[in-house]
């Protein structure tokens, strides 16, 4: 018989040398005392014990424990077309993923698909097997040493005309809705998810927190200043609302907001999404020269790096402060 055993939260496979059931599990509960004691070396685990499915569905598991419906959802979905492309590839154990296999599903399943896409797969696959190293059932990830594909980052955002020329055509509470993510920047999960607990009207100020159910992207709480506009439209919905949890949930789920905007952008001409309100709260910002740093934080971002796509937007600022210097010779 073989036997695998549960030790320190690995898994460990020995052969007890017997077909006598009895003889096994008598020798079995001697051999789990000795590694638990440290009396006996202890064997990993061999790679047919670390089945791929298996693998996934607790991964999945532990995506239902951490993370929003919404990500989870997106996960899934990219776990089902990676679950799918193992399994006719004859890829049933973690070990016998390779940096050529995954290359073989880029060229074959995400053949013209964009860089954001096939770098969203691999930061996935990469993710599930980090956590097999984690969890003890592989020694090491094997796509660990694969780069991401270079994604030129670019992004779209509202002049000050077309705003107006969609907050005026928008009817409630469309109208509302784009009202405060053009003036806080908030991701329209995050919109969804504000609680009353969380706006401040007398200190004007409103945060991003954590619920069961909901976690900010970056799982960063953070604090956002509220303007005039952002103020007007919150307290009218406090006062028509006073006893509701969420500030502004008026739909079943967050989608339809994104929808009506999107038909909303297309009747008026404009070209744009509904994200792209929030693209527009930090591209205004960068070109009336707040900070960089400054707009990291009221975004959320937890690398600067990713807020530096907007540094170009900024004035001149360097040149005007080099141009202060007065040496003459």
């Amino acid at each position: 018989m073989v036997a695998e055993l549960p030790v320190n939260g690995r898994r460990y496979r020995r052969s007890t040398r017997t077909a006598n059931r009895k003889l096994a599990e008598t020798m079995l509960k001697e051999l789990e005392v000795k590694l638990f004691k440290g009396e006996e070396p202890v064997p990993r685990i061999q790679a047919s014990s670390s089945p791929l499915p298996e693998l996934f569905r607790r991964f999945i598991d532990y995506c239902q424990n951490n993370y929003s419906p919404t990500h989870l959802q997106s996960d899934i979905s990219r776990i089902t077309i990676l679950r799918e492309f193992f399994a006719r590839r004859g890829i049933t154990y973690i070990q016998d993923i390779t940096p050529g296999i995954y290359e073989e599903f880029e060229s074959t399943v995400l053949k013209g698909r964009k860089p954001k896409t096939r770098k969203n797969y691999l930061a996935l696959l990469k993710t599930i097997l980090n956590h097999a190293v984690k969890w003890g059932v592989t020694e090491k990830n094997p796509l660990a040493d694969v780069k991401p594909p270079k994604v030129v980052k670019t992004f779209h955002f509202f002049s000050r005309q077309e705003m107006i020329k969609l907050i005026r055509a928008a009817n409630e509470p469309l109208k509302t809705g784009i009202i405060i993510l053009i003036n806080t920047g908030l991701r329209r999960g995050e919109l969804f998810n504000l609680r009353w607990r969380d706006v401040d009207l007398r200190a004007k100020k409103l945060r991003v927190w954590p619920y069961e159910g909901f976690t900010p992207k970056g799982k960063r709480p953070r604090s956002i200043p509220l303007n005039d506009e952002a103020l007007n439209v919150l307290r009218k919905l406090k006062k028509e609302n006073n006893e509701a949890e969420f500030a502004f949930r008026p739909y079943g789920n967050l989608h339809t907001l994104r929808r009506q905007f999107t038909n909303l952008a297309r009747e008026l001409g404009l070209k744009g999404t509904l994200h792209d309100l929030r693209h527009t709260f930090a591209s205004h910002l960068a070109m009336e020269g707040v900070p960089i740093p400054v707009i990291k934080d009221l975004l959320g971002h937890s690398e600067i790096s990713t807020t530096m796509i907007y540094a170009h937007l900024s004035p001149d600022h360097n040149r005007v402060a080099v141009e202060k210097l007065r040496f003459q010779s």
